[in-house]
């Protein structure tokens, strides 16, 4: 009898002690405090968040075509196809240099407003022809040997800051670099330098250059897609649509054109 009444005992006892065990497996799982769990529901909602905003962008993309005059790719992976006319070339007004006539009032607008903030743009460098390009190219190859680096190594320190010929965005006469007078004053002999980024003026272009039409092309942080390194000078015109558009999801033109060919 004692016997049984052992085995019922410890039969007991077993049942609470499963019970016990589950209860606390269940509210380690279910407890909102503990961390893996906490961890769990944080990936979830950021998933949720990246899956919600990939779909608001899908809503919001431009009804336009990859093909369209304002997104033609130029780039070191991507050579010109074929150059602009030079019937659709116009000389930007109180300058010596040439952007697509399309993009002109554009540009203007631009400068203004630029101008009534405070800042005073200079363009250093927008329409170039591929001839052009060479000339450019070469010059800095050669300066660079003169100061004792071999054919191989000027080329590589020359793509630095200058495109292949036929690989240059300017081509296109849709690309300008600018800065402001202060900066052209002070740093007449490195105007295209990084730290440029850090001025008042690049940073209102920056921010305001989308009202217009156009984009900061080679953005820090992007130069993998890119393939070329943060540029804060180099303005791209790609359509005011567009541009907002690539400005709020932080895409690129090589970005921007891939999803455009997934829709």
């Amino acid at each position: 009898m004692k016997r049984y009444v052992r085995f019922i005992v410890l039969g007991i006892a077993a049942i609470f002690i499963i019970y016990g065990i589950n209860r606390f497996v269940t509210q380690q799982v279910e407890d909102p405090n503990n961390e893996a769990f906490v961890a769990e529901e944080t990936n979830a909602s950021t998933d949720s968040t990246q899956e919600s905003r990939q779909e608001k962008a899908r809503d919001e993309l431009p009804d336009v075509s990859s093909e369209d005059w304002s997104l033609t790719l130029v780039g070191p992976d991507q050579p010109l196809e074929e150059e602009i006319s030079s019937e659709q070339l116009s000389y930007i007004p109180n300058t010596n240099m040439q952007l697509d006539n399309r993009v002109i009032e554009a540009y203007q607008e631009f400068s203004e407003d630029a101008q009534r903030a405070g800042h005073s743009l200079v363009i250093i460098s927008a329409y170039r022809s591929v001839s052009e390009q060479d000339q450019i190219f070469d010059r800095r190859v050669t300066q660079y040997k003169n100061q004792g680096m071999d054919e191989n190594q000027a080329v590589e320190k020359t793509k630095e800051t200058s495109t292949e010929p036929g690989y240059s965005e300017h081509h296109t006469g849709l690309a300008l670099d600018i800065v402001d007078e202060n900066w052209q004053q002070s740093y007449s002999q490195n105007i295209l330098e990084e730290n440029f980024g850090k001025e008042d003026s690049a940073k209102w272009m920056a921010e305001h250059a989308s009202d217009y039409g156009f984009i900061l092309r080679y953005p820090r942080g992007k130069e993998e897609v890119t393939h070329i390194n943060y540029e804060p000078w180099h303005f791209r015109y790609v359509g005011q649509e567009n541009a907002e558009y690539m400005e709020k999801y932080d895409l690129t033109l090589e970005e921007f054109l891939d999803q455009l060919n997934e829709k």
